[in-house]
């Protein structure tokens, strides 16, 4: 890679880390929310379902807004908005505040997955390696946001977690000043070298974005958006609850959030393995058959305790990140680099929109 591809994969992999971080922060300190705001699990469920789908119902005009005023702009408004959402849910002096900011924090992240996904793809030339180092950044902020906002929480409070990841934010609004991500010139240029021929068509229409392969694409990604949600709202406090680990004096909080963070650290691996085998042949058979190694150990996590619950956990969570780089990079080659973000806009609101219904369901 050159040295501005290496900048590009950089910042939005630690960009990656940290959008999903801010997430994760909610599940972490559950416990404690729910002690505070004397909410059961479906209550605590359907707010974490107000956020997800937040986060999902921005994508959409993001890669709109993508186009329009360019990634720079758009990806300043996320991250130095979400450091001042952090703000005001660390300071809500009520239940209704609190939900409102977890709304807005879902919605200034939610520009960030169609904005990355089109930069990669647009300044990286091995764009499908670059989307799996781009992903496993990604959970390693999975992994590191559940412990570091278990433990914070824990010692000082669920707010002082909140407060201490506007720091973050501040960081890489700064980087990113120094960052080229200009595409101008990769936009005259048209659809990027290697694309499939398919992808090939004029970019006019509404009716583009609907083509029989993109639905399917968006479905998939629906799905396991869907299990993915479903899962990890409650692994920490699931992980406290089936699992009989001590570690020094630490509490449930602290410890179900330093497993669930064990298991999402798998995801960094597959991750890896995903952005190898999209540049493979056969992406296609790829998916496919890492899909199916997903099931049976999702199913088995509903049965198995302690040691057996952490290795199915990890063990799933590899296979279901190891589709992420690969489905994107089989949704970049079926869109040009002019319909890409707006694309990528609806990949990720059907994603995060409708998956984020799986909050409620397993709350």
């Amino acid at each position: 890679m050159t040295r501005g591809e290496k900048m590009i994969i950089g910042l939005t992999g630690c960009s990656h880390a940290l959008t999903h971080g801010y997430l994760l922060v909610f599940p972490a300190v559950l416990l404690l929310l729910k002690k505070d705001f004397d909410l059961g699990y479906l209550g605590l469920g359907v707010i974490s379902n107000i956020m997800s789908f937040s986060y999902g119902l921005g994508a959409l005009p993001g890669g709109m807004i993508f186009n329009r005023f360019g990634p720079k702009k758009l990806y300043l408004f996320c991250f130095l908005g979400s450091t001042v959402t952090c703000l005001l849910i660390a300071i809500s002096p009520n239940l209704l505040i609190f939900t409102i900011g977890l709304a807005i924090l879902g919605a200034l992240g939610s520009v960030y997955h169609p904005l990355a996904n089109a930069l990669i793809s647009a300044k990286v030339k091995e764009f499908g390696r670059g989307l799996g180092i781009h992903g496993s950044a990604g959970n390693i902020g999975l992994a590191t946001a559940p412990f570091l906002a278990g433990l914070i929480g824990s010692q000082w409070g669920w707010r002082s977690a909140y407060l201490v990841f506007m720091a973050p934010g501040i960081v890489l609004s700064i980087w990113a000043l120094f960052v080229d991500m200009s595409i101008d010139k990769l936009q005259k240029q048209g659809q990027p070298a290697g694309a499939d021929s398919q992808s090939g068509q004029a970019d006019r229409g509404f009716w583009i974005y609907f083509s029989i392969p993109l639905i399917l694409l968006y479905t998939v990604n629906t799905l396991q958006s869907f299990s993915f949600h479903g899962v990890v709202t409650f692994l920490p406090t699931y992980m406290s609850q089936y699992t009989s680990f001590h570690i020094l004096s630490w509490d449930s909080v602290a410890i179900g959030g330093m497993l669930s963070g064990i298991a999402l650290f798998m995801g960094v691996f597959g991750q890896y393995l995903g952005g190898v085998l999209a540049e493979k042949k056969n992406l296609k058979r790829n998916i496919a058959v890492t899909g199916v190694f997903c099931f049976p150990f999702l199913l088995a996590m509903a049965f198995a305790k302690d040691v057996i619950l952490l290795a199915m956990a990890l063990s799933f969570f590899f296979f279901t990140f190891a589709l992420q780089p690969m489905v994107n990079t089989l949704m970049a080659r079926y869109t040009t680099l002019k319909m890409r973000a707006t694309a990528f806009g609806i990949y990720f609101f059907a994603a995060f929109g409708i998956g984020s219904m799986a909050a409620s369901f397993s709350g």
